[in-house]
């Protein structure tokens, strides 16, 4: 049933909550913390949120990064387009890393921040 391969995770291992936030308006989801492992990929993010949230077992969740992950979480959205300006989506390939400044988390050479954001299809 599950597409994605198990691997242990070591409960000593270092890992980071992020903040995800759905930004579609009129849906049922809503923000929730997510941890996040060093070796993470973003397969693994989307089963951590599926499995948080059981109304997410048979949708489709995409992940999209801020352009610029120091203001992007602060900027008001518009409603009709909240897709409009700041974001990115994220690609499957590749790890999730910590930042080398305690600050976020990188994915593929580009910053993540503290906060990514996703959308249920």
């Amino acid at each position: 049933m599950c597409k994605f391969e198990k691997r242990q995770l070591d409960p000593s291992q270092p890992w980071r909550m992020t903040r995800v936030v759905n930004i579609q308006p009129c849906t049922p989801h809503f923000s929730m913390d997510v941890p996040v492992y060093h070796t993470d990929t973003i397969e693994d993010m989307i089963a951590r949120i599926k499995r948080a949230d059981r109304r997410l077992k048979t949708k489709q969740v995409m992940l999209y990064r801020f352009v610029d992950p120091i203001t992007g979480p602060r900027q008001m959205l518009a409603f009709d387009q909240p897709m409009l300006w700041n974001k990115r989506k994220l690609e499957a390939p590749g790890t999730i890393v910590y930042a080398d400044d305690n600050s976020g988390l990188m994915f593929g050479g580009s910053y993540l921040g503290t906060t990514v954001c996703y959308t249920v299809t």
